[in-house]
């Protein structure tokens, strides 16, 4: 097994150069290529890693020292890179969402899958280690039934204003694309997948030309229950809560747990240096992508996972704008 491979990131603003700094001192993967629109931009950043920049996402294509690319672009560039990187043989790590379009992102995953291409997305929250006690525990069944999830990501987008997040295009259904979804992964990861939604969303003091209250309503095929909520224009707050016939058990930020059981009662933990932004969740993600490239363990979130929070996504979306009960297959 190879213990490093070579990487490209394409799209390299304030996430990218994260994804990029997360692994630095990284045995299993390093950036050698970086793929952005205004290189000038971030020209003293590649220069202190060796990185070679350009603009242009053929240089990264046609590079055969390139094992992968990591995707950081805007939502609706992600599918034409997908499929380029598919063609050129490339191994593809993609920032969620994967794609906004469910049938995109299903032609997309088949193409780099069927072509025995190793494909990771970008949701390093399912590293932080409350995540992990989290689901552990509800594997175990330690809280009896599983029986309602609830789940928050809040944060202020203002910022934005002016820039490609500020477009009902790029931010369908309003803070879903750039915070809920990190929360609906979180409810697939812990709760398994998803009957159908119902959602609300609509801009009530958000200064964007996108909505900052959506509410989501979710039924598991479990039979489990649902409440998904991401507002985009107050201070961050992101909270897990899942609710079993035996207690319950919760998680905020990432470094936080929670877990209150009828039998023992309440208990509390907090796991130092996992402060937001938490870039060792972030580099842990990466590292698993890696792994899996050169022959080890497959990525945490296989593709059908992905697929499913795709389909998912999409519906979340066309109930947003009809307000009816859509079924996610």
């Amino acid at each position: 097994m190879r213990h490093s491979i070579n990487a490209a990131i394409v799209g390299l603003g304030h996430w990218g150069q994260l994804l990029v700094s997360s692994v630095d001192d990284s045995s299993a993967i390093q950036f050698t290529r970086a793929i952005t629109r205004t290189p000038a931009n971030v020209a003293d950043f590649c220069a202190a890693r060796n990185i070679t920049l350009s603009s242009v996402l053929a240089d990264a294509l046609d590079d055969d020292s390139i094992d992968a690319l990591v995707i950081a672009t805007p939502h609706s560039l992600h599918y034409e890179q997908l499929m380029a990187a598919a063609a050129a043989g490339k191994h593809v790590y993609c920032e969620k969402p994967w794609t906004l379009d469910a049938g995109q992102g299903r032609t997309a995953l088949h193409a780099l899958t069927d072509s025995g291409l190793k494909v990771a997305i970008g949701h390093n929250r399912r590293f932080a280690p409350n995540s992990l006690a989290m689901k552990a525990i509800l594997d175990a069944g330690d809280l009896g039934q599983p029986i309602h999830m609830d789940g928050h990501f809040h944060a202020n987008l203002v910022p934005n204003k002016d820039r490609w997040r500020d477009n009902r295009d790029e931010s369908p259904a309003g803070g879903m694309t750039s915070m809920g979804i990190h929360a609906l992964d979180m409810f697939i990861n812990l709760f398994g997948r998803i009957r159908d939604v119902q959602v609300q969303s609509k801009r009530v003091a958000s200064t964007l030309d996108v909505d900052d209250s959506t509410l989501v309503r979710v039924n598991f095929k479990s039979g489990c229950t649902g409440h998904l909520t991401t507002l985009s224009a107050t201070h961050m707050m992101w909270r897990i809560s899942a609710f079993c016939t035996g207690g319950w058990v919760e998680i905020r930020d990432q470094d936080q747990i929670e877990i209150s059981s009828i039998a023992d009662g309440t208990r509390k933990q907090t796991f130092p240096g996992f402060e937001y932004p938490a870039i060792g969740t972030i580099g842990a993600a990466l590292e698993a992508f890696a792994k899996d490239v050169a022959g080890g363990p497959p990525f945490p979130i296989p593709p059908a996972e992905i697929e499913h929070a795709t389909d998912t996504l999409a519906a979340i979306i066309q109930s947003a704008q009809s307000g009816k009960v859509l079924s996610v297959e």
